[in-house]
């Protein structure tokens, strides 16, 4: 029943936010450590971190419209039974070393004790659903296609979509050799070219369903709704184009961003306007009951707020990332955009469990000096090759980003590779402001009396 789906959804949101947490963690220690100048590179373990997280951000919005109209009772129970699975094909590909991966922990016995225990959770999982699947008749009718239900269900509809893509990419060249015995890879190129159209598309309707109502909307109706939050975003994206935005699918991304954006913006702002108005509040009490009021309102929406941001600076620095790599003598300099790396020397040092090598370079901005970089190459025993950390010189515009690959014996002269990476420091902040958002929506709500009166009414209360 709803009340059984209210109580899920609140304990999703729990792990839900910790894995969240633990993806973006684990890009930026592959951007912090790895040195390789990039924080994603749909590695298999990577792909099995974020696989239950596309099943669980779909589940938590079917489980919103189960709530308020009754509808996708099944489905929504099986996006449960699925996130649970997917998690334990993480643990999987994570523990048994079968994945080729920087990121694969151990290889070990436990992987058939793993593949087991899948299948006895899929079996069970589907025997459940198909032995109560009377149980679970939707109550309701989906509405126009013009309502925040269809938006919905198609929002679903996206998040399998790209569940599927991830999940054949990833395991397809697993399958492949375990039964004809082929090495095939499957790399970034795949993942790009079909998550970059379904991810736009997702957040495109993370602005359209929340600023349409449930149930039916007229077309002219749909059009008041939409027509402030699309003309923002074109005349915002216009103007970064004229300032040398100029690539497709960063604009596009930027556009959708924006209106998903001015949307969540509107919709935390109206309930506030709205007790001004019918209670003459001041701002800051009016701000305070709206927020107590509409705390899952408020929570979902600071967490479309970090997604738009996030997918911006991802879409940015992904496709504008710029890279120079060259040896570098002693007092000489590595150009790489407006940016000057002058070698000023290296030093050797004795670590407790491992042997540094330090490269240091002096950086400059069209000529005035910004600080010091010091990218290392370290040795540690039983290793033969040495592991590189990267040194990066962070801004709000871009990071400067410098990797040590060889250092010659005498110190004359370092082999480097740079690279210039727009607007990174912003998905770290997105990704705070998705776990804020997270924790907020997730904070037990006070009870309240069924006869207390409620400042906001049902839609409002309800949105997302």
């Amino acid at each position: 029943g709803p009340s059984w789906m209210g109580a899920t959804r609140r304990w999703m949101l729990i792990p839900f936010g910790f894995l969240t947490a633990g993806v973006v963690l684990g890009g930026w220690w592959a951007y912090e450590v790895l040195g390789w100048g990039g924080y994603w590179a749909w590695d298999p373990v990577e792909n099995a971190s974020f696989l239950p997280w596309l099943t669980a951000a779909a589940f938590l919005h079917a489980a919103m419209l189960e709530e308020r109209r009754g509808l996708l009772k099944a489905w929504t129970l099986v996006l449960l039974l699925i996130t649970f699975s997917l998690t334990i094909l993480g643990t999987f590909m994570t523990r048994s070393g079968v994945f080729n991966s920087v990121h694969s922990f151990t290889q070990s016995a436990i992987g058939p004790t793993f593949l087991v225990f899948l299948a006895i959770v899929l079996v069970i999982s589907v025997l459940l659903v198909g032995l109560r699947m009377h149980l679970l008749v939707d109550d309701g009718q989906l509405g126009a296609p013009l309502s925040r239900d269809a938006t919905f269900v198609v929002n679903n509809l996206l998040f399998a979509g790209f569940t599927f893509v991830v999940l054949v990419g990833t395991v397809f060249p697993l399958l492949a050799e375990a039964i004809k015995d082929v090495k095939l890879s499957v790399g970034a190129p795949f993942f790009n070219q079909l998550s970059v159209p379904i991810g736009v598309s997702i957040v495109f309707l993370m602005g359209v369903g929340p600023a349409l109502p449930w149930g039916r909307t007229t077309a002219t109706e749909a059009i008041r709704l939409l027509r402030v939050p699309i003309g923002v975003s074109i005349v915002l994206t216009a103007i970064a184009a004229a300032l040398g935005m100029h690539r497709f699918w960063p604009l596009v991304t930027l556009l959708v961003a924006l209106f998903a954006s001015v949307v969540a913006l509107r919709d935390m702002i109206t309930p506030v306007q709205a007790l001004i108005r019918r209670r003459a509040l001041a701002i800051p009490a009016a701000m305070a009951l709206a927020f107590v009021r509409g705390r899952r309102r408020y929570g979902g929406q600071i967490v479309h707020l970090g997604v738009a941001l996030a997918v911006v600076s991802i879409a940015v620095s992904s496709s504008y990332q710029v890279i120079e790599e060259g040896v570098v003598k002693k007092g000489e300099t590595l150009v790489i955009g407006a940016y000057e790396l002058r070698f000023e020397g290296s030093r050797s040092f004795r670590e407790p469990h491992r042997d540094v090598l330090e490269a240091s370079f002096t950086a400059l901005d069209s000529g005035e000096e910004i600080g010091t970089l010091g990218p290392r190459l370290n040795r540690y025993s039983g290793q033969m090759n040495p592991i590189g950390t990267p040194a990066v010189l962070s801004t709000a515009r871009e990071d400067l980003y410098l990797s040590l690959m060889s250092v010659t014996k005498d110190g004359s002269s370092a082999g480097v590779r740079a690279f210039i990476n727009p607007m990174v420091s912003w998905l770290w902040v997105g990704a705070s402001v998705m776990v804020f958002g997270i924790i907020i929506a997730a904070w037990p709500a006070r009870r309240r009396s069924e006869t207390a009166p409620t400042a906001l009414s049902p839609s409002a209360e309800d949105a997302e």
